[in-house]
């Protein structure tokens, strides 16, 4: 069976369609799964036999667990004099439809961003999601469940 890839700059990964929905593969585990792949190839369709089918499902289904994708990027404010004196990330659960904004050394440090990161995309779990200040329904659910059974 032919799958059909693509190597994204998001993280190192690779983008694989199975069974329909989209997963994304790290790359090192994808020249695991292929590894006489060219790695100098950024797209295209390889061979797949039943064994590297069941690994990539393996994985995607990993992966795909508690996997949450953020956009971010620098806001910087300027004074009267045109000098910077404030800076945000601003950053996007893409899935929520939720934006906040959040000074730089709380997000480094939920993260793991690199202080030079200006913008750009990543993975985060769903306790990174909490503490960066993002409402998830399935968070606001058990806490309105957890406050009626102790009233």
């Amino acid at each position: 069976m032919n799958i059909t890839f693509e190597r994204i700059a998001r993280r190192s990964f690779y983008s694989v369609t199975l069974n329909g929905k989209r997963s994304y593969i790290p790359f090192r585990l994808f020249y695991a799964i292929f590894p006489r792949m060219n790695r100098k190839v950024s797209r295209g369709t390889v061979e797949a036999n039943e064994r590297q089918l069941e690994a990539l499902g393996t994985v995607a289904e990993i992966m795909d667990k508690d996997r949450h994708q953020i956009r971010y990027t620098v806001e910087v404010g300027y004074d009267i004099y045109g000098r910077p004196c404030a800076t945000n990330y601003i950053v996007n659960a893409l899935h929520l439809g939720q934006t906040i904004a959040i000074v730089p050394a709380a997000f480094r440090r939920i993260t793991g961003a690199h202080e030079r990161a200006t913008d750009g995309c990543m993975d985060v779990t769903g306790e990174q999601l909490d503490e960066l200040g993002f409402i998830r329904k399935e968070v606001a659910n058990n806490a309105a469940n957890n406050a009626i059974l102790s009233a």
